[in-house]
C-alpha cells in the first residue's frame, strides 16, 4: 500500500482535473456551442504529449543509476513540476494559456508516473503481480474516490473569477496531496532497495536487457487501447452528459457523487479480481469485467435522475475494477525483465492512445446534437463505449500470456510475505 501511495495521488490527480477542473476552465474560456470540441482539444493535446515522453523515459529510466535507484528521481522531478503548472492554473486564463500549462503539467506527469509504474515489476515476484495490480487498483480506486470528493465540495463553490480563491484552493489540495504520495512511496522504494543491497548492486552492474519485448505485445496493446477508449469516454463529457441528458441540477455535484460510487464499487472488486487472475488467468477475468462494463454503459444513457444515473455508474464501476485489475497484472506479466520502464511506457502508450482518441470525439457529440436531436451525440458514444468493451475483450483471446523470464527473477524485493503484511527473509526465493 505505501508503494500504491503515489498512484493514489496521481490518479486522483487526473481524474479531479478531467472530470471537473478542465471541464470547469473550458466553461470559462469557451462559447457554449464549442465546449465539447474545446474540451477535446486540450485534452487530446496534453496526451500527445504525454506519449511522445513516455517511451523516452521510461527506457532512460531503465538505464539510470542513482543512489536513489531507477524510477525515484523521475518521480521527484515529475510531482514538483507538476505542483509548479498547477500554481498556473490559479490565474484568470485565455483558453490559449490554459492549453500551454496543461500540456506542460501532463509532460511533467509522465516524467514522474511513467517510470514508477514499472515497480511493480521491479519488485513483485510473478505468482503474486495479480494480487500486487489488485493492490495498486485499489490505489487508484481510493484517489479517485478521496479526491473527487474533496474536490467537489471545493470546486462546486467556484462560479468564475470572482469566487477564484476556491479554484485556488482545490488545486492546493491536489498538490499537497501529489508531494505527499511521492513522499511516502519514493521513501519505500529507496528504504526497500537499500535494505536488500539493489541500490550499490544497481550502481555497479545492473545492465540493459539484450532480450527483445514479448512478441505477442502488439496484441494486448490494441485491446488495451479499445479498453481504455472506452473507460475515458465517460469521465471525459459526463458533466455535459449529466446537464443535457439528465437534466441534473448540479452537474459537477452529481458528477462527483457519480464517480465517487464508481470508485467505491471498483474498490470492492479489484482484490477479489486481481486474487481469481493469479488463479485462473487473466483473459477470463478481463473479458467478464468488459461484458458487464459494457451493459452497464448501454444502461445509463436510460437513465431518468441522478439517483438512476449513479446506481448504474457504480455497477460500471464493479465491472471496470476487475477490468483494471486482471489487465494491469497481465500487462506487468509480459513485461520483459531490464527493460519494465520500457514496456509499461509502451503499454501506457495504448493507454494513453484511448484516452486521447476519446477526447478527439468533442466534435462528433457537437454535431450529432446539432443536426440530428439534442442528446443524440451522447447517445453515440454511449453505445460506441460498449462496443469498444466488447472487442477490447475479444482481442486478447488470440493472447498466449506468459511471462518473459530470467533465473534469478525469484529474487525480487517484495515476496509474498511482505505483501501480506510479514517484511520476512528478502534473501529467501519466492515459492
Amino acid at each position: 500500500m505505501r508503494l500504491g501511495a503515489f498512484s493514489f495521488g496521481m490518479t486522483g490527480f487526473f481524474v479531479v482535473m478531467d472530470t471537473m477542473i478542465l471541464p470547469t476552465l473550458v466553461l470559462d474560456v469557451a462559447p457554449e456551442g464549442a465546449k465539447n470540441t474545446l474540451l477535446g482539444v486540450l485534452g487530446f493535446s496534453g496526451l500527445l504529449v504525454a506519449a511522445l515522453i513516455q517511451p523516452i523515459v521510461g527506457s532512460y529510466s531503465d538505464r539510470t543509476r542513482s543512489p536513489l535507484g531507477r524510477r525515484v528521481p523521475y518521480m521527484l522531478w515529475g510531482v514538483f513540476f507538476v505542483c509548479l503548472g498547477l500554481a498556473g492554473l490559479s490565474f484568470t486564463l485565455t483558453f490559449f494559456s490554459l492549453l500551454i500549462i496543461w500540456i506542460f503539467i501532463q509532460a511533467n506527469a509522465s516524467i514522474g508516473y511513467g517510470p514508477y509504474l514499472a515497480l511493480i515489476r521491479d519488485l513483485v515476484p510473478l505468482n503474486r503481480i495479480g494480487v500486487a495490480s489488485s493492490l495498486k487498483i485499489l490505489a487508484d480506486a481510493s484517489g479517485a474516490v478521496a479526491l473527487v470528493a474533496l474536490s467537489g465540495f471545493l470546486i462546486s463553490r467556484y462560479t468564475g473569477p470572482e469566487s477564484i480563491m476556491w479554484l485556488r484552493i482545490t488545486l492546493a489540495a491536489l498538490g499537497g496531496t501529489l508531494l505527499l504520495t511521492a513522499a511516502i512511496s519514493a521513501t519505500t522504494v529507496v528504504t526497500r532497495e537499500r535494505a536488500s543491497g539493489m541500490l550499490r548492486q544497481g550502481l555497479r552492474s545492473l545492465s540493459h536487457s539484450t532480450s527483445g519485448l514479448h512478441p505477442q505485445l502488439p496484441w494486448f496493446l490494441i485491446s488495451r487501447f479499445m479498453l481504455s477508449a472506452a473507460i475515458f469516454i465517460f469521465p471525459t463529457y459526463g458533466l455535459f452528459f449529466l446537464r443535457d441528458v439528465v437534466l441534473v441540477t448540479n452537474p459537477a455535484q452529481t458528477l462527483g457523487n457519480a464517480v465517487i460510487a464508481i470508485g467505491g464499487a471498483l474498490a470492492l472488486s479489484v482484490y477479489p479480481a486481481g486474487w481469481l487472475s493469479d488463479r485462473i488467468g487473466r483473459k477470463p477475468v478481463v473479458l467478464a469485467g468488459a461484458a458487464g462494463a459494457a451493459i452497464g454503459s448501454v444502461g445509463i444513457f436510460w437513465a431518468d435522475n441522478a439517483v438512476q444515473a449513479i446506481a448504474i455508474a457504480s455497477v460500471i464501476g464493479a465491472c471496470l475494477g476487475v477490468v483494471f485489475s486482471a489487465n494491469w497484472a497481465l500487462a506487468n506479466e509480459l513485461a520483459t525483465p531490464g527493460r519494465e520502464g520500457q514496456h509499461i511506457a509502451i503499454v501506457n502508450l495504448a493507454t494513453i492512445g484511448g484516452a486521447a482518441s476519446a477526447k478527439t470525439l468533442g466534435p462528433v457529440v457537437d454535431l450529432f446534437n446539432s443536426l440530428v436531436a439534442p442528446g443524440t451525440g451522447y447517445a453515440a458514444l454511449l453505445f460506441g463505449c460498449a462496443v469498444l468493451f466488447v472487442l477490447g475483450g475479444l482481442l486478447l483471446l488470440p493472447l498466449k500470456s506468459g511471462p518473459v523470464s530470467r533465473p534469478e527473477e525469484e529474487n525480487t524485493l517484495l515476496h509474498p510475505g511482505s505483501l501480506t503484511g510479514g517484511e520476512g527473509d528478502n534473501s529467501a526465493p519466492a515459492p
